[in-house]
């Protein structure tokens, strides 16, 4: 396993986008969210306090999970429920299966989650590892394009990467959540963009190693490994890997119209391309 840290290359401009962006979900996950989402239901005693008992604690952690289960089908992305146009609480037909009416809104707008999916995540382990990723690529991504297109790409990449999740399982009533797939996009413009680029990256072995790996061999790894991913795992690996596509295809476009700074202007649209890609 590969964790990436930083990389080598430093930025000409501030990344603020990057950061409002880290700052939007932190927020999200920790104002917005159920408390559920921030820590899994468990017995705690208070100083001077009993022990809460087993049937309460019961009681507590249902509750919680519902609120968890109830927000996540309102903001998630549901693929039947894109796909129909319909919530699933009118039961369209296009939907293999029913959750619990309690846990389902009659008001949902099913295609605004495609926007807000994108800022919603399943734990503490989730988000942090997601605001890491955007960190480590997404500032570099933002100096060669600048705030606003890449605020556009993000977003446009978040959406893209979540259709794909949503073709790839139709009739599916699971909600899906988390940044990974816009970041997935941004990781793809980062390849095209830096490929020789030297990546900081935590390996965990036996002992744990800090070395630095060429981007072209972290991002390629990445997106391989996606068509592997267990299917228990419940990782929306078509979401990352339609991601990671439309940022390869997207920046070999932009890469014409937002020239590389480190490289000569005078060599125009042949210095856009890198030549090892």
């Amino acid at each position: 396993m590969a964790i990436p840290l930083r990389d080598d290359a430093p930025t000409k401009r501030t990344p603020w986008i990057t950061a409002a962006l880290i700052l939007a979900n932190v927020v999200v996950f920790l104002f917005l969210q159920p408390p559920g989402f921030q820590s899994p239901p468990r017995q705690t005693q208070s100083p001077g306090s009993a022990v809460t008992s087993h049937a309460d604690f019961v009681v507590t952690a249902n509750d919680k999970q519902v609120a968890v289960d109830r927000y996540s089908f309102r903001w998630g992305a549901v693929p039947c429920e894109i796909l129909s146009g319909h919530a699933l609480a009118s039961r369209p037909g296009q939907c293999h299966g029913q959750p619990p009416g309690a846990l389902l809104s009659t008001s949902k707008a099913v295609w605004v989650t495609l926007l807000t999916s994108m800022f919603l995540h399943g734990g503490v382990l989730h988000l942090v590892g997601n605001m890491l990723f955007l960190w480590v690529f997404g500032n570099n991504v933002e100096d060669r394009l600048g705030p606003l297109p890449f605020l556009a790409f993000y977003v446009i990449g978040g959406v893209v990467a979540t259709l794909g999740y949503v073709l790839a399982n139709r009739h599916g009533v699971d909600p899906s959540i988390g940044a990974s797939g816009a970041i997935a996009a941004v990781m793809g413009a980062y390849l095209v963009f830096r490929p020789r680029g030297r990546i900081l990256v935590g390996v965990l072995t036996a002992a744990f190693q800090v070395v630095y790996v060429p981007a072209f061999v972290v991002l390629g790894l990445f997106f391989v490994t996606q068509f592997f991913t267990p299917a228990a795992s419940h990782v929306a690996w078509q979401a990352h890997a339609a991601g990671m596509a439309f940022g390869v295809l997207a920046a070999l476009v932009l890469a014409r119209r937002f020239h590389d700074p480190d490289r000569p202007a005078e060599l125009g649209a042949a210095a856009a391309f890198p030549s090892t890609f």
